[in-house]
């Protein structure tokens, strides 16, 4: 199974693939991690965390001129989200959690907008966004839609889910993670949902916050409506 990508962005546009389990330090000393080259940093100011079953979390190390997550001075270790800014010296990142085969370049519209010039060392250059006003787009792997909506169900994204390279048009609308309307061709709410699942498009391009549902056609919680989808898939013989 293809797992959750998860990066971290500077203002500059450049993209750094973080490894869980591993534990990244930012600062001005040599051969750091993440270095920054600020002179408001401390040359050992802030450790980014992997804790197995929670995710990653953001630690100051007794910097100078303190570690900032969301615009709030931290003490201590503090849990992190997708899309959680961070601010070490005068540098600003963001975290971002990609679905399975997400594409990186798609998180150039969302790096943090604070001039910048610090060196992230090895990653992503990113590139302007091929599909206009998308937050992410990426190719649909393994897995397909249900692996893409227990992405949007852990993360609680709102927005439209376009999938995209097939015969007609194919969206499904989420709010807070959870599915509430699917159309593809002339099929829409949970039948669409498991036509998806069954025969998913190639590629997919996530619109965000601001796109409201036109209507409501699936009911019922994320896990309720992921389980009600392998039913149906599973009497129909996949």
């Amino acid at each position: 199974m293809a797992a959750i990508g998860y990066f971290i962005v500077s203002a500059s546009r450049q993209a750094r693939r973080l490894l869980p389990g591993r534990t990244y330090v930012f600062g001005r000393e040599d051969g750091i991690d993440i270095p920054v080259q600020d002179a408001l940093a401390s040359r050992k100011h802030a450790e980014l965390r992997w804790t197995e079953g929670k995710g990653w979390s953001f630690a100051d190390l007794n910097s100078r001129n303190g570690t900032f997550v969301n615009s709030q001075r931290i003490t201590g270790e503090v849990p992190l989200e997708d899309g959680s800014q961070l601010q070490v010296g005068g540098q600003v990142f963001r975290l971002y959690m990609l679905p399975p085969g997400g594409d990186p370049s798609s998180l150039s519209a969302q790096a943090p907008q604070i001039s910048a010039q610090e060196t992230m060392g090895p990653g992503f250059s990113l590139n302007d966004l091929a599909t206009q006003g998308a937050a992410f787009t990426g190719n649909i792997v393994e897995g397909g839609v249900l692996e893409l909506l227990q992405y949007f169900q852990q993360t609680g994204k709102s927005g439209r889910l376009d999938l995209v390279g097939g015969p007609g048009q194919s969206s499904i609308w989420l709010a807070s993670g959870v599915p509430v309307h699917a159309i593809t061709g002339a099929i829409d709410g949970i039948d669409a949902l498991a036509q998806l699942a069954k025969n998913p498009p190639p590629r997919f391009a996530f619109h965000s916050d601001a796109v409201v549902a036109p209507k409501r056609t699936i009911e019922g919680s994320g896990p309720g409506v992921l389980m009600e989808v392998a039913r149906m898939l599973d009497e129909a013989g996949k």
